[in-house]
């Protein structure tokens, strides 16, 4: 992985994954900025060539500049040793060189005719003790002139950028070996460590915690990958630490063959740790996983509509059967749903392809769906079913690959509800899986939201990549109020707020993410707004509405001036304004006050009498 960081003399340091673009500068009339790109941005070990591309771009035209002159610095991030020096020439729209890694360095292209190598068509190669291995590097870039024309001394970028690398290494335990990988956006790790007696393991890598270089980097991004068979990590919390000092991360299960363990520490928690790591080590970040408390796995007594997935064993115990149900909320007759089928093998667990087998689907006893011979090439399946009514709803799976042997789930299915679950909506936004929807506040839409006691939210996942929404912050950690897991693209996530406060929460994944919900103790009870709805829908009839308003009035809620007693209107009909309000109040158009401010005028008019 890498990531850059552009800037002029008032340092300003962007980022990106591989591919990154400066800060816009002007001279010459016009505004330009330098994209830097690496290929590949993550090494595996064997690379023999890196790519190595830097471009400038007209920011007014928003097109690439030919016939440019740089000078190029490049340094060692951590000691700040100068690794290459060379003025580089572009006649293209950009410098294109192939960096060979070697302990020597040595050029093998064409120069201009004041010495500076030509970086066309990747004619020029570079030997350089280079991309050996993954680490910080920083790369100085000065324009020197564009189509001939010398250029200020002031268009000068300073570059930090992150050469990535997936390191393989091996655990030993119990005379077995196992395979075991790293990944590092940062910078080489000089050491892995596992104690077999904490069941701990550490990755060691070199770190300059001086809070100036701190201030300069968005990030630390590293990861552990765990083989399934590894049986500390598999069936056990893990517990991450950085320096011996409990980290929040995120734990991803849902590979077939390993776990992935993400360390994504932003500056501000990195700062954080450097008041509280000890100065002995404050040249380097120590990654730490460690084995906790048994994870209760075979969860045959959860709730399938509740969103849990349920696992249980076939009847042959050949096979662990696990069910979840979509969308994951209380399952409603007439609302199509989809089960989500894994077969796996009951110990390994690890998920088998290649599977046909039989579903039969029941409803209060009588069969709704009966399949046979379905087939799932990789072991999953999903399928869509429709219940007409309300009851006790049973899925069997039998015949599994031909073999007499089955497995049973039961569920719920509730009366559909004519009104929408939830009381307000969250987008998580577009491209917010990098950063910089945090300068506006529009990582969640909206960031900062206000409901009243027991109303719901939900979260609706409109980016590409995966986000999680979780109560706490990334300074303070994970609170353990809500917490919807990985929020795949598309999918949603809802919760019930029954406590008064001020929520924050954040994505695990990406800890720029933040967001708030106030909540407010509401003083009219639920079943008065669902009256409203319904009466404005026609569910019920004027006088069901009318007692819900007088149950108002008694408790004091709704407040009659003196003065409401009013006349007797000779046309008692309710105009049909009046329930489009109560509709509009019912789905959060309209709030609280509004409401009782129209009813309070309708009694003072004598249209309604209590």
């Amino acid at each position: 992985m890498l990531i850059i960081t552009i800037s002029s003399i008032d340092i300003a340091y962007g980022h990106g994954l591989g591919n990154v673009e400066s800060d816009v500068l002007f001279f010459n009339d016009s505004f330009y900025k330098v994209k830097v790109q690496t290929t590949p941005d993550v090494l595996s070990g064997n690379e023999s060539t890196i790519g190595f591309k830097i471009s400038t771009i007209n920011d007014d035209e928003n097109t690439p500049v030919s016939d440019v002159e740089y000078h190029v610095e490049i340094f060692d991030g951590q000691t700040s040793d100068l690794l290459l020096s060379f003025d580089a020439y572009s006649p293209g729209d950009s410098f294109n060189a192939t960096v060979i890694p070697d302990s020597v360095v040595d050029f093998s292209g064409d120069t201009t005719e004041s010495g500076s190598w030509i970086g066309s068509n990747n004619n020029l190669e570079i030997k350089t003790p280079l991309f050996l291995q993954g680490g910080l590097v920083q790369v100085n870039v000065s324009i020197l002139s564009i189509n001939g024309e010398s250029i200020p001394a002031y268009s000068n970028f300073e570059t930090l950028l992150t050469i990535g690398e997936y390191i393989p290494f091996e655990v030993n335990l119990d005379d077995t070996s196992f395979d075991f990988m790293f990944a590092t956006y940062f910078d080489r790790i000089d050491e892995f460590s596992f104690d077999s007696k904490s069941e701990k393991l550490t990755a060691l890598m070199p770190f300059n915690w001086n809070p100036d270089f701190i201030e300069k980097i968005p990030f630390i991004h590293a990861e552990f990958y765990i083989p399934k068979s590894f049986e500390p990590f598999t069936n056990r919390e893990i517990k991450m630490t950085v320096n011996d000092i409990s980290l929040l991360g995120t734990i991803d299960r849902s590979g077939d063959e390993e776990i992935v363990v993400h360390f994504l520490i932003p500056t501000k928690k990195l700062l954080k740790l450097y008041d509280d790591i000890s100065e002995d080590e404050h040249d380097r970040i120590i990654f730490g996983i460690q084995s906790g408390k048994l994870r209760d796995v075979q969860k045959n007594d959860a709730p399938l509509e509740q969103g849990d997935k349920v696992i249980v064993l076939s009847s042959q115990e050949d096979w662990k059967f696990h069910l979840s149900l979509t969308p994951k909320e209380q399952i409603f007759s007439q609302n199509e749903i989809k089960l989500n089928l894994e077969f796996r093998d009951p110990v390994t667990n690890t998920i088998i392809p290649q599977i046909t087998y039989d579903l039969d689907i029941f409803l209060n006893g009588n069969i709704v769906e009966s399949k046979q011979g379905l087939e799932t090439p990789d072991g999953k399946d999903s399928v869509p079913v429709t219940f007409s009514d309300v009851g006790a709803a049973i899925v069997i799976i039998s015949n599994v690959n031909n073999f007499d042997t089955s497995g049973e789930f039961s569920f719920k299915v509730s009366e559909k509800q004519n009104k929408i679950i939830a009381d307000k909506t969250i987008q998580i936004s577009k491209d917010s899986s990098f950063p910089g929807c945090d300068v506006n506040d529009s990582c969640y839409l909206p960031s900062n939201v206000k409901i009243n006691k027991d109303q719901t939210i939900l979260w609706e996942n409109i980016d590409s990549a995966a986000h999680t929404v979780t109560s706490g912050s990334p300074e303070n950690g994970i609170l353990d109020y809500f917490d919807s897991g990985i929020i795949a693209p598309s999918e949603v996530f809802e919760f019930t707020f029954d406590s008064v406060g001020d929520f924050e929460y954040f994505c695990t994944l990406h800890p720029w993410m933040l967001g708030t919900v106030s909540v407010i103790d509401n003083p009219i009870p639920s079943w008065i707004k669902n009256n409203a709805g319904w009466w404005a829908d026609g569910t019920i009839d004027d006088d069901s509405f009318i007692q819900g308003i007088e149950f108002l009035i008694k408790q004091g809620i709704l407040v009659v001036p003196n003065d409401s007693t009013g006349s007797s209107n000779a046309d008692n009909t309710i105009p049909s304004w009046i329930k489009n309000n109560a509709g509009w109040w019912a789905d959060g158009t309209i709030d609280d006050d509004s409401f009782i401010q129209g009813i309070e005028f309708l009694i003072k008019q004598g249209i309604i009498h209590v």
